[in-house]
C-alpha cells in the first residue's frame, strides 16, 4: 500500500533508543512521542522494526516495539534485511553503519524519518529530523568510548547535512551545534525535556516512599545522585568532596548513587578505595522509572557535579520533588536550574563539599530551595515540548517535494 502523495506524511521512528532498559535518550523519546500522540491533527507515527528476511517469527524486541507503539499511538512497520541482526550489531561495534539507504524499501515519498539518537541511517530522498542531546563527543572526547566517539565524528556531520530540521534539547546545545557545524539557525528547534508532574512532586504518597526505602535498604537520611556512571558526570570528584565532609555529616548522610554501569569507571572505584568510603557509598545500579521520584523525594540533598550536560534531567526531577540540589553551571545546567539550585565548581572538590555542607547545615536554605524547585520545574512540560515537535514535523513536511 503506497503512501498518499498529497496527504499528511508518516513519521518513521528509528528504534535504537527505545529498547529497554531506557537511557535518558530513550525516556525523552518515549515521553515526547506520547505527548505528541495526544495532539489534534498530528501526523501518523510508525516505529521501524528490522527483521532478517529468512526469519518468519516475531522476535522479542519486535514484540516490545509493538507494545510501545500501542502506548504512544503508533504502529510498527517491519523492514526485511538481507543480513541477520548480529551483523548490524558488529557493524555498530566497529563504529560503522549499514551503507544501504533505509528508504530504498519505503513506499512513496511522503515520509519523515525521525532519528531520536543523534545519527540516522543513510537516506536517498526522504526528509529526516535528528535529535542532538549534547556535543560532549567534541567537548570531552576522552569521556566517551572510542567506538562511540568515532561513530559520531564519522556520521553526525552526514546526518546534519541530510536533515530537514534538527531538534536540540537546550539553548546550550543549539549554541554548541552552531559553533561546531555550519547549520543555519532556522533549521534548529529547541525542544526541552520535561517530566511527569503527577509522578515528580513533593506530595508523593508515604507508602511509595516507604516502599523504596525498604527495597533499597535506606532507613535514614541520605544524599543522592542519579546518572549513568561515566566520566562526564564527575563522580571521582564527588567522592573526594564527600570525603571532605565532616565525619559527623558522613555518618548521618550516606551517599547513595543510582544509575547504569556506564563506562570508564576505573578512576571512580579507585577513588572510593583510596578514600576509604566503601562503607559510606551505596550503589543501587539501574533503577526502574517508578522508583526515581520517591528516591528523589526522600533524599535530603541531590548532587550532580557534572562537567558537561546537554540538559540535566535528574536535576529537573529533583527540583520537581522539592529536594534541594547542588550542581554546576556547566553545559545547560544553569539553563535548567536557574536560581532554584546551588552551584559549585566541578573541578574543585572543596567547592562541591562546601556547598553540600552549606545546604545540609542551613534549614532556612533547604526550605528556600525546596520551595523554589517545584516552581522552576513547572515550566518544563511535555505538552509544550510536543507542540514544538509538531511544528518541526509540519515544517519538515513542507520540505518534501
Amino acid at each position: 500500500m503506497k503512501s498518499n502523495p498529497t496527504g499528511p506524511p508518516d513519521i518513521l521512528i528509528e528504534p535504537s533508543a527505545l529498547y529497554p532498559p531506557l537511557s535518558g535518550v530513550g525516556y525523552y523519546t518515549r515521553e515526547l512521542l506520547k505527548a505528541y500522540a495526544l495532539l489534534p491533527g498530528r501526523f501518523p507515527m510508525k516505529i521501524l522494526s528490522y527483521r532478517f528476511f529468512l526469519k518468519a517469527r516475531t522476535s522479542r524486541p519486535e514484540e516490545y516495539l509493538r507494545e510501545l507503539a500501542r502506548e504512544i499511538g503508533a504502529t510498527v512497520e517491519v523492514r526485511k534485511r538481507t543480513a541477520p541482526s548480529g551483523v548490524h550489531r558488529r557493524l555498530r561495534g566497529s563504529a560503522l553503519r549499514s551503507p544501504f539507504p533505509v528508504d530504498l524499501a519505503g513506499p512513496g515519498p511522503r515520509r519523515i524519518y525521525f532519528f531520536p539518537n543523534y545519527v540516522g541511517a543513510p537516506l536517498l530522498r526522504s526528509a529526516c529530523v535528528p535529535v542532538i542531546y549534547d556535543l560532549g563527543f567534541l567537548r570531552h572526547p576522552d569521556a566517551l568510548r572510542a567506538k562511540d566517539h568515532l561513530y559520531l565524528r564519522r556520521y553526525l556531520p552526514r546526518t546534519l547535512r541530510r536533515a530537514s530540521r534538527i531538534v536540540v534539547i537546550s539553548e546550550t546545545v543549539k549554541r554548541d551545534l552552531r559553533e561546531a557545524f555550519p547549520v543555519p539557525d532556522e533549521k534548529i528547534a529547541v525542544i526541552h525535556p520535561a517530566i511527569d508532574h503527577g509522578a515528580f512532586r513533593p506530595g508523593i504518597p508515604e507508602a511509595a516512599r516507604a516502599a523504596v526505602r525498604a527495597k533499597y535498604g535506606l532507613p535514614g537520611p541520605y544524599l543522592f545522585s542519579l546518572s549513568t556512571l561515566e566520566p562526564r558526570k564527575n563522580f571521582p570528584r564527588l567522592m573526594e568532596a564527600y570525603a571532605l565532609l565532616t565525619p559527623d555529616l558522613r555518618s548521618r548522610f550516606p551517599l547513595v548513587v543510582a544509575g547504569g554501569e556506564g563506562w570508564k569507571n576505573e578512576t571512580l572505584f579507585a577513588a572510593i578505595r583510596r578514600l576509604g568510603l566503601e562503607d559510606q557509598v551505596k550503589f543501587l545500579g539501574y533503577i526502574p522509572d517508578a522508583d526515581r521520584a520517591p528516591l528523589m523525594r526522600e533524599a535530603d540533598l541531590f548532587v550532580l557535579p557534572s562537567l558537561y550536560e546537554g540538559f540535566g534531567m535528574p536535576v529537573l526531577e529533583a527540583m520537581a520533588c522539592g529536594t534541594p540540589v547542588v550542581t554546576t553551571e556547566r553545559g545547560a545546567l544553569l539553563e535548567v536550574g536557574g536560581e532554584a539550585v546551588v552551584y559549585a565548581d566541578p573541578l574543585d572538590p572543596r567547592s562541591i563539599a562546601r556547598e553540600m555542607a552549606a545546604v545540609l547545615g542551613d534549614p532556612v536554605l533547604r526550605r528556600k530551595l525546596s520551595a523554589a524547585g517545584p516552581l522552576r520545574a513547572a515550566a518544563f512540560r511535555w505538552e509544550t515540548s510536543a507542540r514544538v515537535l509538531a511544528d518541526v514535523f509540519e515544517r519538515a513536511a513542507r520540505d518534501i517535494p
